[in-house]
């Protein structure tokens, strides 16, 4: 059976003569992409899946990003063994392939997950080279391992009557360590937080700020720390539509509290702030820095977020966490009301920006441009008072 073939088969993908290497990566159909969550999930638990021991004839067991070795087929029965115990959404299915061997992969709904073959499929394709025998629900995984300790013959270990059992309950203890590892904080990922701020689209601050995992902060949802009520999402699903509602209708600006929110600080928060006076508007930074050779330099950067009760909403970042824990990164400067963020408007029209540091003329963001001095000159003017007006009946429309 020619693995290479049937991967390309099950995935609609063109083998390369140029770029290889792209041959050996994780294959995904096409027609998956609005699952990207799903695929997200997969691929961070499989960075985080810990080091598994190889087997008696010394194959090593590993999930495949990238370099892929087809010697990990015949081990299929492992790998969806152990993905299904640290990921219970899937099925475990045993098949048959065209030489009637037997064939372990994953589903769920009509999505296949092979790490053996280190495919994401659609079912019907898949089902066009590997018939169905049985499934394995994911409630029935640890009856099923203690009857049948169905993978110690891959290490030798038959006479060891709950081997089966043992080997998962091990790779399901260490991946959730790792899970946690992630997120927790110690004086040495502080550290790297403050010398690789902003590297990564902030997704390791992010993590520590609400224990979620980096698969659901790759996506387009608002984390939430475990501690905090769910019902606050209702009160962001409510209001946030509305904004960009306004923004589009009105000023042809395409905004989002779920998507392409990092550039935006200032905006979502303040236009939230206006719509619903129960987030208090608050603006600050964060000090980091950078090293460039031997020296380093500090930076400040500024920073716009709401709070409600204990909480800190900050839809840039897309999370809800705990004060105290974002006060340990982020420094409060000043905090409005609705009414003191309406005046300010009127003094500054429709620029939704860093308002002490617009109002003292100071840089922000590192912008000096002509454009900005030309804007920090008409600071109370008719023009200016006009446009926060305006902008503030809009708020009232669209709010009822």
């Amino acid at each position: 059976m020619d693995i290479e073939k049937i991967r390309y088969f099950l995935t609609n993908y063109k083998e390369k003569n140029i770029f290889t290497y792209e041959n050996y990566q994780m294959l995904i159909h096409p027609s998956l992409s609005p699952y990207k969550d799903l695929i997200l999930q997969i691929e961070d638990d499989i960075r985080l899946m810990p080091r598994i021991s190889k087997t008696g004839d010394k194959t090593p067991i590993k999930f495949y990003l990238y370099d892929y070795d087809k010697d990990i087929y015949s081990k299929s029965e492992i790998l969806a063994f152990i993905y299904a115990a640290i990921n219970p959404k899937f099925t475990i299915i045993e098949g048959l392939d065209k030489e009637n061997n037997s064939h372990f992969y994953l589903k769920l709904n009509d999505i296949i997950f092979d790490p053996s073959l280190s495919i994401i499929t659609k079912e019907y394709i898949y089902n066009q080279v590997f018939n169905f025998k049985e499934a394995i629900k994911p409630e029935d995984l640890t009856l099923y391992l203690e009857k049948n300790n169905n993978l110690a013959k891959y290490y030798k270990k038959e006479k060891q009557k709950y081997f089966s059992l043992t080997l998962i309950s091990s790779v399901k203890r260490r991946f959730k360590r790792n899970v946690e590892e992630e997120y927790t904080l110690d004086p040495q990922k502080y550290a790297y937080l403050k010398s690789h701020f902003m590297t990564d689209n902030f997704i390791l601050l992010r993590s520590i700020l609400t224990h979620a995992r980096q698969s659901y902060l790759k996506s387009s949802n608002i984390a939430l720390y475990p501690t905090v009520n769910p019902s606050i999402l209702f009160d962001i699903n409510e209001i946030a539509p509305k904004v960009c509602v306004l923004m589009k209708t009105e000023y042809n600006q395409n905004w989002s509290y779920f998507t392409n929110t990092y550039n935006n600080c200032y905006g979502l928060s303040i236009m939230f702030s206006l719509f619903d006076s129960s987030f208090k508007l608050v603006q600050g930074g964060i000090y980091y820095e950078r090293k460039r050779k031997d020296k380093i330099t500090k930076y400040y950067f500024q920073h716009s977020w709401l709070e409600k009760d204990n909480y800190v909403y900050d839809p840039a970042l897309r999370i809800v966490t705990l004060k105290e824990l974002y006060y340990i990164f982020f420094q409060k400067q000043k905090e409005y009301s609705k009414e003191e963020t309406e005046s300010i408007l009127r003094r500054i029209g429709f620029n939704l920006t860093h308002f002490e540091d617009f109002l003292n003329g100071k840089q922000i963001g590192g912008n000096m441009s002509i454009m900005y001095r030309n804007l920090l000159k008409k600071v109370d003017s008719p023009e200016m008072k006009e446009q926060g007006e305006d902008l503030l009946k809009l708020v009232r429309k669209y709010n009822n």
